[in-house]
């Protein structure tokens, strides 16, 4: 029994590392394969320390005290149907469509936002997204001009460039919401990043703005994941370029009664903060959205629909905001809204952003 457990130890720990050095290499260079990923995304590295000690029992010293060996047949259920036993509501959000909100967490609340009306993240057709990679493809962009004494601070990306608005679009009020998508820099919201800038530029932060129609960036590296093609990018901008702020601006996909406001007889696109806690910066990020969450709500009251968390176990859970503490992900609006209401929106937030970026963190 013990030679066949010996064996069956070896075998997979073998397996296992050829899995982890390749799901590595997918992640991190210009290919990335989904299914390896999904295989090894269960797993950590004290799993795979808990294999090679079922070969040499001497590891098992190494082993934290309050380890508890996965269930294999936990892992393999999860690889191959995203269920988790430990994690029950996923077992909720996987069978019961409309449970999938509850796959976010609350940790501040706007006004109107309870548990019914969370933020909901879609992925539309991989037939529509195929098609934007063809549009509007990445061309070499000469430098813009900047100022002879200030270098940027904030980096504007997006890392769901497609995400669009509907009336945009010409499609105001279309039932299906996954129509919201456009690979024009000018319909989509890379608009709003830019406008951001402009709008931050009043207060003389200088912003860089990405601008790359991520599906086209995709297809020319085989990748299909967008928060590891938007982490190439900004590791790219981190190797000439240092920024007090990382900013990744989206749109959410739910529908207008939940992302219209209006303020003073002028109607806002309502936003909101997402903050993945699955790294070490959350912390410091989080603490950072709720206190631009209230300086936002004393303000304009109702615009800001709360900040949310969301961990490994509920999505992505990093965001790329292990880059720097003072990474944030935005969202602006939902497929319904305007872009004259995201970028009245836009307005807002950024004069607040600069308040706070001068108050906290401008030497």
């Amino acid at each position: 029994m013990n030679v066949v457990l010996k064996w069956l130890g070896s075998i997979s720990i073998m397996l296992l590392s050829t899995l982890l050095i390749i799901s590595i290499l997918a992640t991190n260079q210009t290919w990335y394969n989904r299914g390896l990923n999904t295989i090894v995304s269960p797993l950590e590295g004290v799993d795979l320390l808990h294999l090679i000690s079922l070969e040499n029992p001497i590891f098992k010293e190494a082993l934290p005290p309050e380890f508890k060996a996965k269930s294999l047949s936990n892992v393999m259920v999860s690889t191959a149907t995203s269920l988790d036993f430990s994690h029950p509501l996923s077992l909720l959000s996987q069978g019961i469509p409309a449970m999938a909100a509850f796959d976010t967490t609350i940790a501040v609340a706007g006004q109107g936002t309870d548990v019914t009306n969370m933020p909901r993240e879609t992925l539309p057709p991989e037939e529509a997204l195929a098609e934007l990679a063809k549009e509007h493809t990445n061309e070499e962009e000469s430098p813009e001009k900047e100022s002879e004494h200030t270098d940027p601070s904030v980096f504007i990306y997006h890392t769901h460039s497609y995400e669009s608005f509907l009336p945009e679009l010409g499609l105001e009020g279309a039932e299906n919401a996954d129509q919201a998508i456009s690979s024009n820099p000018d319909l989509n919201i890379i608009n709003v990043g830019k406008h951001f800038a402009d709008r931050l530029s009043t207060h003389g932060i200088v912003a860089d703005v990405d601008k790359t129609n991520m599906n086209a960036y995709m297809q020319e590296r085989s990748m299909t994941n967008y928060y590891s093609a938007s982490r190439q990018i900004i590791e790219g901008k981190l190797e000439t370029q240092q920024y007090d702020l990382l900013l990744d601006f989206h749109r959410d996909s739910a529908r207008r009664d939940l992302t219209a406001v209006t303020i003073n007889n002028e109607t806002f696109a309502r936003i909101l903060f997402v903050v993945g806690t699955a790294h070490a910066n959350s912390d410091a990020q989080l603490a950072a959205a709720t206190e631009l969450h209230n300086r936002i709500e004393e303000a304009y009251p109702g615009l800001s629909r709360g900040v949310f968390t969301k961990d490994k176990s509920q999505g992505n859970g990093i965001y790329n905001q292990d880059l720097a503490n003072t990474a944030m992900l935005i969202e602006f609006g939902g497929v319904d809204n305007t872009m004259e209401e995201s970028l009245r929106s836009a307005d807002a937030v950024a004069d607040l952003l600069a308040d706070y970026y001068k108050e906290k963190m401008s030497e």
